[in-house]
Order: structure tokens, then sequence, then C-alpha cells
């Protein structure tokens, strides 16, 4: 895809997860840890967002002629 706005709505997501995440996480030290599980699924998934969006800007970006 050609578009690398799409990509810089999947990096905006995987920042939203990891802030997520990281609030579960603080949560999850608390004595009832009701979230430890969201909060490590938060945080993986946030870094794969912010990879993918990454990796989908590099490769959407135009190739430079020779």
């Amino acid at each position: 895809m050609k578009n690398p706005l799409i990509y810089y709505a999947v990096i905006a997501l995987g920042v939203i997860a990891l802030a997520v995440g990281v609030y579960y996480l603080t949560l999850a030290n608390l004595p009832h840890d009701f979230h430890a599980v969201r909060a490590y699924g938060g945080l993986g998934g946030g870094i794969v967002l912010i990879l993918i969006g990454i990796v989908g800007i590099v490769m959407a970006r135009p190739r430079t002629a020779k």
C-alpha cells in the first residue's frame, strides 16, 4: 500500500496499547491482580503494532531512481 497514513495510525494504536499495558501493569501490583494478563497482552500487542507501522512506512517509501 502506498498510503503511509495507515501506518501512522497503526503506530498510534500501538502507542495507545502500550499506555494501556503500562496502566494495567501498575494496577497488577495492587493486592488483587486482575489485570496481570491484560498488561502483558497490551505491552506485547503495542510493540507488535509499532513494529508493523515502522516496517510499513519503510516499505511504502518510494524507491529512488538510479
